[in-house]
């Protein structure tokens, strides 16, 4: 069982992100395909939410399972990626792809190295450049996979929330944040730090779940954006969960170009059954749009992203000072 059908993260998102008083786990049914999921209030199954990134469907079948109408993000498959031109044997379904490293593919970590050297020489090259420069600038670099320092947590959202120009959509919602929390304290959310005189200049949220990470919230302080100390707490993140034995190493889904560089593999995410018509018209317009500009470039995807979200948050701020006034 994957983690977004597990007792906790569904708990998390049932009575912290959705405050419901009463829910349980079911399995429900669609298209033939079987799902864990929260039901709530003895009616309706949660099937998105905050940090629900994608659904899997249960590897076995279960007999005794409700049917349910529509889920908007499925595992579909999972593709194998062009060791040297990975974005570009990307497959694009209107969703993004959720990129991922699949370690048993390398008997050692220099084994995987060596893969990113030869897709691309510059990159390790100039993450080492980086790194020397770091070091010599500041003798002391700390680095921890598990940092159980709560306060990291919380820089970590605030970083996020300033990346895109004031506010993130997500992490400026207290239910969310009350979410991120409980798994944090729970052990199943997990933030890797990276220190520099004992002052943090890099964090990651991500989800640990048995033999599989999950690389969920990645920032870093923007006064260190020239040491690419975002980079170098991602590298010694994914050589950690290689010496732990770990299955994987998820990026969940997003199509940013960094996530191709390192994956090797990248699930697809498709929606499964009859969705409702409200969600067919909003969908075939973002959709066709996405779709274009993720393929002709995920940069410009991004940037286009980027600016839309600022300019919405702007408009939000204009309007709650409006109405404060």
């Amino acid at each position: 069982m994957d983690f977004f059908a597990s007792d906790e993260f569904l708990t998390a998102l049932a009575s912290d992100f959705y405050q419901a008083k009463d829910f349980r786990f079911k399995i429900y049914s669609v298209n033939g395909h079987f799902f864990r999921l929260a039901e709530v209030d003895g009616k309706r199954p949660l099937v998105s939410g905050p940090f629900y990134d994608y659904i899997k469907p249960l590897p076995q079948h279960e007999a005794a399972a409700e049917p349910v109408r529509f889920i908007p993000k499925v595992v579909t498959s999972t593709q194998t990626l062009d060791d040297l031109h990975p974005e570009a044997s990307a497959s694009y379904t209107g969703q993004e792809p959720a990129p991922l490293v699949v370690w048993d593919r390398f008997g050692s970590w220099e084994n995987y190295e060596e893969f990113i050297h030869a897709r691309s020489r510059n990159l390790l090259r100039h993450m080492r450049q980086r790194r020397a420069k770091l070091l010599a600038n500041f003798a002391e670099v700390a680095y921890l996979f598990d940092d159980r320092d709560i306060q990291a947590l919380e820089l970590l959202c605030a970083w996020k929330c300033e990346q895109y120009g004031g506010g993130n959509e997500t992490l400026d919602n207290v239910r969310a944040r009350a979410m991120l929390r409980r798994l944090f304290l729970d052990g199943h959310l997990i933030v890797s730090s990276l220190k520099v005189a004992d002052q943090y200049v890099a964090l990651h949220a991500g989800f640990l779940w048995h033999d599989e990470y999950l690389a969920l919230i990645p920032a870093y302080d923007p006064a260190f954006a020239a040491y690419g100390v975002g980079k170098e707490l991602l590298i010694r993140m994914m050589e950690d969960s290689f010496r732990q034995g770990h299955k994987s190493f998820d990026f969940l889904q997003g199509a940013e170009p960094y996530k191709f560089d390192f994956a090797t593999h990248s699930q697809i995410i498709e929606p499964l059954g009859n969705p409702p018509l409200t969600y067919r018209a909003k969908a075939r317009a973002e959709t066709a749009t996405k779709t274009a500009l993720v393929r002709s470039s995920p940069k410009v995807f991004y940037g286009v992203k980027k600016t839309i979200l600022a300019t919405r948050r702007l408009r939000n701020t204009v309007v709650n000072r409006q109405v404060g006034r």
